[in-house]
């Protein structure tokens, strides 16, 4: 996570339905997990919107 406090945008930016979202992959042993996270770059925020692993992920964030 210092990564992406460092540098934001190191996560992939979404379209269409998820615009403004930002994915980052990261594993937790052998397991694929993701961070959706929207930022603003004038305050210097990032709030972390979703995280899971990815099978159902991009489902349960479009609730």
């Amino acid at each position: 996570m210092d990564q992406l406090l460092k540098k934001p945008t190191i996560g992939v930016e979404k379209h269409g339905d998820l615009s403004n979202l930002f994915v980052h992959k990261f594993k937790v042993g052998k397991e694929e997990w993701l961070l959706g996270y929207t930022f603003n770059t004038t305050k210097k925020i990032i709030t972390w919107e979703a995280i899971g692993r990815h099978e159902n992920f991009y489902r349960d964030i479009k609730k």
